[in-house]
């Protein structure tokens, strides 16, 4: 017989914090399945039973890198940092190499497009951050600060590349479409190989996922960025054919 999952406040918390200390998705299963079976049975609540959320998170995971000889510890900040610069750098690399290719002329990159990347890399980060912060209850939708915090960021990154024209670098087109190309590969791959979605958390007895996601979400994730730069580089033939014509 299979149950549904309680996630409340207490599991939703030590899930986010689970996933945040690396904690495999079958492991949290087990546990948040294990926290489920002894409340149920004997009719405590998990904060008296097993502490604080975010300290028995760090617990199981201190235990498990600890048996591996691993140091414990959350996911770092310099891996957000690296993934969001080389997804930026690698659109601004890609659309200027383009945009150079369609006029048959070097590419340039201008102040305001390196700033727009330095404050696009700062703002992901921060926003990341503090919607992941430790001890922060998980919201079971998208939550609209993230979306007014993503709506804010475009538009504070469109304004230095309005504002700052100067240009900083003249190259080939070629060569820094290809620099692009590669940037946003490897910043994007992990989540196109499926490899960041595929690590489920589901119960042990029933297979059900304890936050299920929908599809069309998943999709959203994955080729969002992809399609729009598609878009984005389509766009940019189509007028620099229109302007040689």
């Amino acid at each position: 017989m299979s149950r549904g999952w309680v996630l409340d406040d207490w599991r939703e918390v030590f899930l986010v914090e689970a996933r945040l200390r690396r904690l495999p998705g079958t492991e949290i299963g087990e546990a948040l399945a294990e926290i489920d079976a002894y409340c149920a049975d004997s009719g405590a609540d998990p904060a008296e039973a097993f502490g604080e959320p975010v300290e028995y998170a760090a617990a199981l995971a201190h235990g498990r890198r600890s048996g591996q000889g691993l140091p414990a510890g959350r996911r770092p900040l310099w891996r957000g940092v690296l993934v969001a610069g080389g997804t930026l750098t690698g659109v601004m690399s890609l659309l200027a190499g383009v945009d150079a290719v369609t006029r048959d002329a070097p590419a340039t990159i201008t102040v305001g497009q390196l700033v727009s990347v330095a404050v696009g890399v700062a703002g992901i980060v921060g926003v990341a951050a503090f919607l992941l912060r430790s001890g922060r209850r998980r919201s079971g939708g998208l939550d609209w600060r993230f979306g007014l915090a993503a709506g804010v960021g475009i538009a504070v990154t469109a304004v230095p590349q309005l504002v700052w024209t100067r240009e900083v670098l003249r190259a080939s087109a070629w060569p820094l479409l290809g620099v692009g190309l590669v940037l946003l590969v490897c910043a994007w791959w992990p989540l196109l190989s499926g490899r960041l979605l595929a690590d489920r958390v589901v119960d042990p007895a029933t297979g059900a996922e304890s936050v299920p996601t929908p599809g069309w979400l998943l999709g959203v994730v994955r080729w969002g960025l992809p399609v729009a730069l598609l878009c984005a580089v389509l766009l940019a033939v189509l007028l620099g054919t229109t302007d040689t014509g």
